[in-house]
């Protein structure tokens, strides 16, 4: 993540070693832009902790969308009626999952989204969400919502969006560099 005043000053690397007694850490490339790091915060200095921040990216579990007119995927939770007027309760529960490469561009079908979601519970948490050409997540007019430890990294337009929600938690998750349309 940036340390600096321009928010866009984001680099994704590949980390090939680190050693935790040195600091060392040994890249797939060169950084493109100046990360300030330190063991210590600098709060009591500059009034505010300027540290670059980490995020992991990838998991052992993947969900992958194709690459075909600017649309990867969505993974969208829904409470539906069936032709026999039965109720479907949408539900999903995810943990440590990475989600790459899904959304689509200048629509609201975000990667992750819940959509009229009412009746069950659903749970995101430490989950990466990254690379698409749209938004990450979103919940729309949906309720009972668990949304914890997450990354939202490399979208366009939305990292995250919350409209019309209800008893949702909504915590320690971490948005980055978001572009324009």
């Amino acid at each position: 993540m940036p340390t600096g005043f321009n928010y866009l000053e984001s680099d994704e690397v590949e980390v090939l070693s680190y050693d935790s007694e040195t600091g060392v850490v040994a890249m797939n490339r060169e950084l493109n832009y100046y990360h300030f790091g330190q063991n210590t915060s600098t709060v009591e200095a500059y009034g505010i902790d300027m540290r670059a921040e980490v995020l992991l990216l990838n998991s052992n579990v993947r969900i992958v969308g194709e690459d075909v007119s600017a649309w990867g995927g969505t993974i969208i939770t829904a409470d539906t009626i069936d032709s026999d007027l039965s109720i479907r309760t949408g539900v999903t529960i995810m943990d440590n999952v990475e989600i790459y490469n899904c959304s689509q561009r200048d629509t609201y079908k975000a990667a992750l989204r819940w959509e009229n979601a009412q009746m069950g519970y659903s749970s995101i948490t430490n989950c990466s969400i990254h690379g698409g050409l749209g938004w990450g997540l979103r919940a729309h007019s949906s309720q009972n919502l668990v949304i914890d430890n997450n990354v939202a990294f490399g979208f366009s337009t939305v990292g995250m969006s919350l409209s019309t929600v209800s008893n949702v938690t909504f915590s320690n998750n971490v948005v980055g560099n978001i572009m324009r349309r």
